[in-house]
C-alpha cells in the first residue's frame, strides 16, 4: 500500500511539474485576451508595428499602459501578460497573434460559433472569417434585436476595406465588399450597445 501510495504521489508531482503558467510565452494566449486585444487595443498598434512604435517591452513598465486602456485587466496579471504578449507579437511580427479558428465551408457561421469570438462584457466581436478570393461579396449580419454596428473588415496586412456604421433593418445588416487582394481577412464589430450576433454570412455576389 506504502509503495502503491509512493507512485501516485510521484506521478502527481509530475503533472505538477509539467503544467505552465498560462501567460508562459510558449502557451498561447487565451482566444478571450485576443479578442479583447483586437477590438481594444490593435485599432491603435495596427499601424505601430516592426518597431515604429517606441514602446519598452519590459512587462512591469507596460502594465500602465495596459492599464489605462483596458481597465479591466486590473487586478488580472495573467490578462494584463497576455495583452502584453499578444501586442509584443504584433510589434514583431507585422501580423495579428495566431487564432485556432475553423471556417464553415459554406461561410456561414452559427450563433455558437460566433460566441467564441467576442468579449463577454462588451459584446465587441473579431472574426477570422478566412481567405477571401479578388472579387465581390455579400456580408449579412443577422443580430437578436435591432442596433447601430461599427463594422470594421481588415486584411491580415492591416488594410480597412470597410469602416463605417451601419443600422440594421429587421434585424439584419447587408454589406456588399469588394475585395482587391486575395488572403486571410477579419471582421470586427463594435455594436452601439450589447447585442449578440445570432448569424454571419459571407458569400460571392452574383
Amino acid at each position: 500500500m506504502t509503495k502503491l501510495f509512493g507512485v501516485l504521489l510521484l506521478g502527481f508531482s509530475g503533472f505538477f511539474l509539467s503544467v505552465r503558467p498560462v501567460f508562459s510565452g510558449e502557451t498561447p494566449a487565451f482566444t478571450e485576451s485576443v479578442i479583447i486585444f483586437n477590438t481594444i487595443c490593435a485599432k491603435c498598434h495596427e499601424a505601430q508595428c516592426s518597431g515604429r512604435l517606441s514602446f519598452d517591452d519590459a512587462f512591469e513598465r507596460s502594465r500602465n499602459h495596459i492599464l489605462r486602456h483596458y481597465n479591466q485587466a486590473s487586478g488580472k496579471k495573467y490578462l494584463q501578460k497576455e495583452l502584453f504578449d499578444i501586442l509584443s507579437y504584433m510589434k514583431e511580427n507585422c501580423a495579428y497573434y495566431p487564432m485556432h479558428f475553423s471556417v464553415p465551408l459554406n461561410r456561414i457561421w452559427a450563433n455558437d460559433l460566433l460566441q467564441k469570438y467576442t468579449t463577454s462584457t462588451d459584446s465587441n466581436y473579431f472574426i477570422p472569417v478566412g481567405n477571401l478570393s479578388s472579387g465581390s461579396y455579400d456580408i449579412e449580419l443577422e443580430l437578436e434585436k435591432n442596433v447601430k454596428v461599427n463594422v470594421h473588415l481588415i486584411s491580415e496586412e492591416f488594410e480597412i476595406v470597410v469602416d463605417d456604421c451601419y443600422k440594421s433593418t429587421d434585424q439584419r445588416i447587408k454589406l456588399p465588399v469588394f475585395i482587391e487582394e486575395s488572403g486571410d481577412y477579419y471582421l470586427r464589430l463594435y455594436p452601439k450597445e450589447a447585442v449578440r450576433l445570432a448569424r454571419l454570412t459571407i458569400i460571392p455576389s452574383k
